[in-house]
């Protein structure tokens, strides 16, 4: 496992986040993501729910259910240090068990530059795949929806193995959705396959502006460092919490360019040796 990390490690890229300009959040769109396929060990299916920000070229897509749990344990941590705990009056035990049936996979899109990034994290960093955007042949349809309002309009295509059925909003001139799903006139309002297994449920979408949120703990005003970042930049990455909490989506400051081939070794090397991956992973 040390020769592959070591191996990967000799070939990072950094990626310069300033080379993408950062794009004001308009609109969140939330989604309810069910996932037949994915049961957990109860055998229920996976239901998560899930967040998309985009702007006039951008888009991010992250799970909104992680988002509120990390917001939460962060919360709980601050409340127990207040309290006294590590003076002798108590001990925060975080039970991490719910975070890792999270899903931990986010992805941008830039409209202009037709590139889509992967990301995911690893020891508080954030590691990048670096594409272009899936080309989708749609067939556009005549039939129409009303979505919470929103009138829209469904679409047909085939893509990674699945028949997909989507409706979409042409009054909201954005070309993206949730996953990897974009190329429509129109933002991707819900979306499922034919079989249903897989289902992105619209759960409505809210107009942002600067406010909304705000850190708890904003030590990127204080002079703090990179690790003492809130729970959202630690845990998730700057770009959810750039997104979250300032209304802008840029790619994460820092992070590392990485192939999928790269990414999935890191993924078996955590799985098999958690501790040896960590020790590793620490010095770089």
């Amino acid at each position: 496992m040390k020769t592959i990390l070591i191996t990967c490690f000799g070939i990072f890229l950094f990626l310069n986040a300033h080379t993408q300009k950062p794009d004001p959040v308009l609109a969140r769109v939330f989604y309810t993501y069910t996932n037949q396929t994915d049961t957990f060990k109860n055998g229920k299916p996976r239901i998560e729910n899930m967040l998309l920000f985009f702007g006039k070229n951008t888009s991010l897509y992250t799970s909104y259910d992680k988002i509120k749990y990390e917001i939460s344990e962060e919360q709980k941590f601050w409340a127990m240090i207040e309290s006294g705990a590590g003076r002798g009056k108590g001990v925060f035990i975080m039970d991490d068990t719910y975070r890792k049936l999270l899903t931990t996979t986010g992805y941008l899109f830039f409209v202009k530059e037709n590139k889509f990034y992967t990301k995911e994290m690893f020891s508080f960093r954030s590691y990048i795949i670096e594409g272009i955007a899936p080309t989708i042949d749609w067939k556009l349809s005549k039939d129409t929806i009303s979505l919470s309002g929103l009138n829209c309009q469904k679409a047909t295509a085939t893509f990674e193995g699945k028949n997909w059925e989507v409706w979409y909003a042409p009054s909201v001139p954005f070309p993206g959705g949730p996953w990897k799903l974009n190329g429509l006139p129109g933002l991707i309002v819900e979306a499922y396959d034919t079989n249903k297994q897989i289902y992105f449920q619209f759960a409505g979408m809210e107009n942002a502006k600067l406010g909304d949120h705000i850190r708890d703990r904003d030590v990127t005003k204080q002079g703090g460092s990179s690790n003492t970042y809130n729970a959202i930049d630690q845990m998730f990455g700057r770009d959810v919490g750039n997104a979250y909490f300032e209304n802008i989506i840029r790619l994460p400051i820092g992070a590392v360019r990485i192939t999928k081939k790269e990414l999935e070794k890191f993924k078996e090397a955590l799985k098999n040796d958690p501790v040896g991956f960590e020790k590793i992973l620490s010095r770089y």
